[in-house]
């Protein structure tokens, strides 16, 4: 007598091809089991089905909402999964204040936050639940100006970096902090998209938006060096993030700069202040780093406390009596 195959795992479902009743079912189930990867399953399914980004979702950020996931579920199961079907928002806002008390920045608490709802869009879509305890539920106030968020390498700093970086360490440098690129555009850039006679670059950034970047005359440099035969493929020889991020720490241990607090989005930080000093243009600014607002940009312009104190030390003092020694008041 043939045997019944075994049943896939419910995290390796392909929930696609299930009927509406079927991944009900199974959807129920994996809560009644606490069957995290099913229940991941399920939400990276409806992301990519269902998601602003679609099937052209970042790997990145499809680490960051398994990561979320798997942080709600692991405050919720213990307490009951029959919690999760409840009406109220006794559970939702629990987990953010759970997530305060904890000392989690606002920002990564709006980012599980947003993990979490996506969780429950996905049980939504399998017939599980029919409402959204989220969208009563608030997300984390963050009360630090958006400037001070963002620290970037100084000019100095970056000239360092350079002192003691090998070619290809030298071109990653100065696509972050000449090209404006992200940490997902440094690992995936190819030769494909870099035109050096024009001296410009081909970006697939946030939101699938493709723009043209300028090349600065060092990284236009930096990347003529590599012979023409070994222009294929990548132009980065690291693909993860996670070697990007070690060898930039490296470097400045080794060159003395603080890498605390910038890491490697620092380097796009120092192109957005680096190119605000030379020109004084927010709108150029905006453009190269790809910004859709201005307004995104115009935290950069706070980043210097010393233009302050320089502008406010060039005043003029008063000039003196008006008029004949007899000092004139406007209302």
């Amino acid at each position: 007598m043939k045997k019944d195959k075994a049943p896939a795992p419910a995290g390796d479902l392909d929930w696609e091809t299930l009927g509406r009743e079927k991944r009900e079912k199974i959807a129920r189930r994996a809560l009644k089991e606490h069957d995290v990867d099913a229940l991941v399953g399920l939400t990276l399914h409806n992301l990519l089905a269902y998601g602003r980004g679609g099937a052209h979702t970042s790997p990145h950020t499809m680490r960051g909402y398994t990561t979320g996931v798997r942080q709600f579920l692991a405050y919720a199961l213990p307490l009951g999964w029959r919690r999760m079907l409840d009406t109220d928002t006794d559970l939702t806002i629990g987990y953010i204040r759970h997530l305060e008390r904890e000392g989690v920045k606002a920002g990564t608490i709006n980012s599980r936050r947003s993990a979490a709802r996506a969780l429950y869009r996905a049980l939504r879509w399998a017939r599980v639940i029919s409402f959204d305890p989220f969208s009563d539920t608030p997300r984390a106030q963050d009360h630090e100006d958006r400037w001070a968020k963002r620290e970037a390498y100084s000019r100095e700093d970056i000239d360092k970096l350079l002192s003691i970086a090998s070619p290809d360490e030298r071109r990653m440098i100065l696509l972050g902090a000449h090209g404006a690129l992200r940490m997902s555009e440094l690992t995936s850039l190819t030769w494909e998209q870099v035109d050096l006679e024009r001296r410009v670059m081909t970006i697939t950034g946030k939101g699938r938006k493709t723009a043209l970047v300028n090349l600065s005359g060092p990284l236009t440099d930096a990347l003529a060096q590599v012979p023409k035969e070994r222009r294929q493929g990548r132009v980065l020889p690291w693909h993860n993030p996670k070697s990007i991020r070690f060898l930039l720490r490296g470097l400045c241990h080794d060159a003395g700069v603080d890498y605390t607090k910038r890491q490697v989005h620092g380097l796009r930080h120092a192109a957005a202040t680096m190119l605000l000093d030379q020109c004084g243009d927010i709108v150029v600014v905006a453009r190269h780093l790809r910004h859709s607002s201005v307004s995104t940009t115009e935290a950069y312009s706070k980043l210097n406390p010393k233009k302050v104190v320089a502008a406010l030390a060039g005043f003029d003092e008063p000039a003196g009596p008006l008029r004949g020694g007899k000092t004139e008041h406007v209302g």
